[in-house]
This record gives C-alpha cells, structure tokens and sequence, in this order.
C-alpha cells in the first residue's frame, strides 16, 4: 500500500467544514485510544509474566545485569522484555498526546 502524502491530506482535510474536521478527528482518536489501550493492557500483562517468571523486574534486570548462566531462553526472554517495555512506554505517550488534544478542545 502507497504512503500517502501527507501535505495532500491536510490540504484535503482543510477544505472540510470545521464540524466535519472535528468530527473525523474525535472519532478517529477515540479509536487510537481504544487501540493505544488494548496495546498497553497487552504489554502490561506480558511484562508481569515475565516478572513473575523470572522474579526480577526489567529495571533490576538491568542494574543486576544478565547473570553468568542465563541460558538462550532467558537471553531471548530478555529481548522480547525491552520489546515490550518499549511498545508500553511509546503507546502510553502517544495515549497521554490524545488526552491533551482532548483537553484542548474542551
């Protein structure tokens, strides 16, 4: 699928009516946030896992270091760990960006 140019859908978008332009934009965030949510409660759930399996947080994880006979299985898990620390630590962003453009508009 072709990127679209984005200049080309402002201009588009800017030749709405105001109303139509409020519209769109509430509806499309409210279904971001809904999606940035299920992304979030995803991630949590998977980092509490593997908290709970290997009894360490991420952040210990990393001022402990890997111990000396972490086996592939945990340097793999290890991986997958940042993975969705990062996902969480971006959606939660993004989802606290909405909330302020939400706030704007009251």
């Amino acid at each position: 699928m072709k990127s679209p140019d984005i200049s080309r859908v402002v201009d588009i978008f800017l030749t709405l009516p105001p109303e139509d332009q409020e519209e769109i934009f509430q509806v499309g965030a409210t279904f971001r946030r809904i999606d940035l949510e299920k992304q979030i409660a995803r991630a949590q759930e998977r980092l509490r896992q593997l908290e709970t399996k290997y009894g360490i947080t991420l952040e210990e994880l990393e001022r402990q270091g890997l111990p000396d006979d972490a086996d592939y299985e945990m340097h793999e898990d290890y991986v997958e760990w940042h993975y969705w620390a990062t996902l969480l630590k971006k959606a939660q962003q993004t989802l606290d960006l909405l909330a302020d453009f939400s706030r704007v508009n009251e």
